[in-house]
């Protein structure tokens, strides 16, 4: 995971999945687990996203998503439904705020070992997925 900060104090957890077209609203967002939705909304530095919490408790975090799928806080999810669509949304106290970076997702994984919140990087799940070309939606 590359040690990027944003304003000197935090690192950037998770790994950001940039499209071939910088297009917003274009590209799906599914879920990479079953679970419930525990947080639609906007974020400052997420802007608006989405966090979906597995049966094991592992905690899925997409943000910058440019609109939601029809989901609300509480919804069940299964591992590959269509959670939103790719964006750039973030990097402001104003909700809406678009533009201050190119289209992309950024997904985190965080899970609970010891009574602490700790980061996982997605990367490793990401090209097991990309190697065996497993195709997470219907075409729109």
């Amino acid at each position: 995971m590359l040690d990027r900060t944003y304003k000197g104090d935090r690192k950037h957890e998770g790994t950001d999945i940039m499209p071939f077209v910088n297009k917003r609203d274009y590209f799906p967002v599914v879920s990479m687990t079953d679970g419930i939705v525990t947080s639609v909304g906007w974020l400052e530095l997420g802007g608006y996203r989405v966090g979906i919490t597995s049966p094991g408790g592992a905690y899925f975090y997409y943000a910058h998503l440019s609109s939601y799928a029809g989901i609300k806080e509480g919804d069940p999810i299964s591992a590959g439904d269509v959670i939103g669509f790719m964006g750039d949304t973030g990097y402001s106290k104003r909700e809406g705020t678009t533009g201050k970076f190119p289209v992309h997702l950024h997904l985190g994984i965080y899970i609970y070992k010891d009574g602490k919140e700790i980061s996982v990087n997605p990367y490793a799940a990401l090209k097991y997925v990309e190697n065996r070309k497993i195709k997470a939606y219907s075409d729109r």
